[in-house]
């Protein structure tokens, strides 16, 4: 009899909690309740129990539109079946977590060693013990390519420092890299080759002008672009080569006068680089030389230029 009461009384109380009115908001928590009253109630309350409240149940939980219910499963792309391919994701190797898991105290790398160290020597070539290694006895023979380095410079950049009067055009010379170094508009060091010039012309904030300043200016490589814009605005532009210890002397001629030694003569290129500055299409400046002419006659020493006349002939 006490049983039988029991379950009477579960069921009076969840027929009662489903057909109550609740507040608004609590939707939710109706639900999770209802559940559990069902869940608690036996297999033959459940079967006697009317439909009506099931479709009170519903009516407290808001559905889902159907036009919002997508499909989990489309075929072999599913959002709930795709996946990487398998071994396109590798496992980060765990090192020094306990020898439990079995890579930690030596992490795989066992014993001492070069083998046990970062960077240790790998291969079989170059374990030649305390000898000399195998592949530095052996002879080197093939092309080599002289690598140069360059301070790259932009026309948008140049134009924007010759309207702002930072950068001067000189009335009886070209613009050198002696100017743009003294104007800071670039920073040079003895690690680079000369100056690279190209024909981006956007301004410092990146809009796209044209590049319309007439200049005169002399760099050591320049694009084919930026020497199509230069000569179109009306101005001239010519690649002059500078070696390291020539670079030295323009740049700073009085760090070698303070050493009481004298001025180095403007250098050629290597016979590797004699055939770029001689070319018209790259304005090489050795373009239209003949042999005994006097190279750059306005950069020669005071030394040599008084060996000179002033039409570059020797006296």
């Amino acid at each position: 009899m006490l049983a039988r009461f029991i379950r009477a009384g579960a069921a009076s109380s969840s027929r009662a909690l489903s057909h109550t009115p609740l507040p608004r908001g609590l939707g939710a928590t109706t639900s999770l309740l209802q559940r559990l009253a069902l869940h608690r109630q036996p297999a033959a309350a459940l079967s006697t129990q009317s439909a009506r409240s099931y479709s009170r149940a519903d009516d407290v939980v808001p559905r889902v539109p159907s036009f919002m219910e997508l499909p989990t499963e489309i075929g072999p792309l599913a959002c709930n079946v795709i996946r990487d391919n398998y071994g396109a994701r590798k496992k980060k190797k765990i090192l020094g977590r306990g020898n439990s898991s079995g890579h930690g105290r030596k992490c795989g790398r066992g014993q001492k060693g070069d083998k046990a160290r970062s960077g240790g020597k790998k291969g079989f070539l170059k374990r030649e013990g305390s000898g000399t290694p195998f592949w530095q006895m052996i002879p080197k023979r093939g092309f080599y390519k002289p690598q140069r380095s360059f301070k790259f410079i932009n026309l948008g950049t140049l134009q924007d420092h010759i309207r702002s009067g930072r950068l001067v055009q000189p009335k009886d010379r070209p613009i050198t890299i002696k100017d743009l170094v003294a104007a800071k508009v670039i920073k040079f060091t003895q690690s680079y080759d000369g100056v690279k010039l190209l024909g981006r012309t956007n301004d410092a904030f990146g809009r796209k002008t044209p590049f319309d300043v007439k200049i005169s200016i002399e760099v050591q490589e320049a694009s084919a672009r930026a020497i199509e814009a230069i000569e179109k605005a009306g101005g001239e532009i010519s690649t002059v080569y500078y070696s390291r210890l020539s670079m030295r002397a323009l740049l700073k001629p009085e760090a070698i006068l303070k050493k009481g030694q004298l001025l180095p003569r403007p250098s050629l290129p290597p016979p590797k680089l004699m055939r770029r500055y001689l070319d018209e299409e790259k304005r090489g400046y050795l373009v239209g030389m003949k042999p005994g002419d006097v190279l750059r006659p306005h950069e020669q020493p005071p030394h040599v230029v008084a060996h000179y006349d002033e039409k570059g002939r020797r006296r």
